[in-house]
């Protein structure tokens, strides 16, 4: 999301500030580099800086050494990246990101390749449309990396409970495929909003966490977890990942998680998928491009749509597609029912079209408030 235009004097005040921030982000993560610099991380004399920077800074002394571990990874890999840090063009914030993202990679090409596109994109999307960017360019630039963390990732599953002093805790799964929460996630959501009982006040929330609890009071001791979704999960594939031809990863419908090219195709086996050419219909036209009588679009158009798009269109969101709403751009009667007329929003920001607070321009690339025009 980027400001492209503004009269409004506040507006370019704080986009000022924003910049001077962001050099000042720099100049503390430089200046720290240079205080621990040279220093071995697991010596002794390396600590000890550590916890003066962290006394200096009122930090913990673990996000020290993470932030010298992310810094170090774009400083001597990224240098394009480093120098667009040193300029304010991006944050603290955001390099911290690219750090943990890009520590995953081995080859100085696939270092090199990312290195050309991170500050560009950075400098237009938040910290979170960043990590899924990240998350997918990491994948697949080191395809057998990627399956060789999923492997050891996966083998650290875990479920731990947390109890609180006010009676109540948490429950988190860690580090479980994500093929299978996302399974778990649209099971949850699909029953709960199948309850239609005009008594039942809870939220959506409150239903999906009582229904979850419900779920596990009836465990099999003797089962097998399960290693297939067993509802539609929408998984983009590459053909060639499929035909065995190359390891590229799926990737999910709204950008944010990777799926290993090895599981990728052991659900295909095992699964009994059903597959969907995106852009074509069983008559050979393009679903995107044909234009269809009505209001609503029909499944296979929305389906397409929300594929297309990943989330929410406006500047910045992240709802993903399948909550989304299809809102045609130019409405109706004037406007047609068709893919380059229609695109997702999600309900806040569909409203905030509807009422006039925000008005996408005719060629939806920027979005006009007030005086600010905004870019995706």
């Amino acid at each position: 999301m980027s400001v492209v235009a503004t009269s409004d004097v506040g507006l370019v005040e704080l986009l000022g500030v924003r910049r001077e921030s962001a050099v000042a982000d720099f100049r503390r993560v430089d200046g720290i580099l240079e205080y621990v610099g040279g220093l071995e991380a697991s010596g002794y004399e390396f600590a000890a800086r550590v916890s003066t920077v962290a006394q200096a800074l009122n930090w913990s002394e673990h996000q020290v050494q993470n932030r010298v571990c992310e810094a170090e990874t774009v400083r001597d890999n990224l240098p394009h990246t480093w120098a667009a840090f040193g300029e304010g063009r991006v944050d603290g914030q955001q390099v911290a990101e690219i750090g943990r993202q890009a520590g995953k990679l081995d080859h100085a090409e696939s270092f090199e390749r990312l290195d050309e596109r991170i500050a560009a994109y950075a400098e237009l999307h938040t910290v979170g449309e960043l990590r899924s960017w990240l998350k997918r360019r990491v994948a697949m630039a080191e395809p057998e990396h990627a399956a060789e963390r999923y492997e050891a990732i996966y083998a650290e599953r875990s479920i731990r409970v947390t109890h609180h002093e006010d009676g109540t805790g948490d429950l988190y799964a860690n580090h479980l495929p994500s093929i299978i929460l996302a399974d778990i996630e649209a099971r949850l959501d699909r029953a709960a909003k199948a309850i239609c009982d005009p008594q039942d006040d809870r939220t959506l929330d409150q239903r999906r966490a009582d229904l979850f609890v419900g779920a596990l009071t009836e465990i099999d001791p003797a089962h097998d977890g399960a290693k297939t979704p067993a509802v539609t999960i929408g998984v983009m594939v590459p053909a060639s990942t499929l035909a065995g031809v190359d390891d590229q990863p799926g990737v999910s419908a709204d950008r944010e998680w990777t799926i290993p090219a090895s599981l990728v195709r052991e659900l295909a086996i095992s699964a009994n998928p059903f597959w969907y050419r995106l852009l074509v219909d069983d008559t050979g036209e393009n679903i995107l491009q044909t234009v269809y009588t009505g209001r609503y679009p029909p499944d296979h158009l929305r389906n397409a749509i929300r594929f297309r798009d990943g989330t929410c269109r406006y500047p910045g969101c992240q709802v993903r597609g399948s909550r989304c709403e299809i809102d045609h751009r130019i409405p109706v009667p004037d406007g047609p029912t068709a893919g380059d007329n229609t695109w997702c929003l999600c309900k806040k920001h569909h409203q905030r079209k509807t009422f006039r607070a925000a008005l996408p321009t005719r060629d939806g690339e920027h979005w006009l408030i007030t005086d600010t025009i905004l870019t995706e």
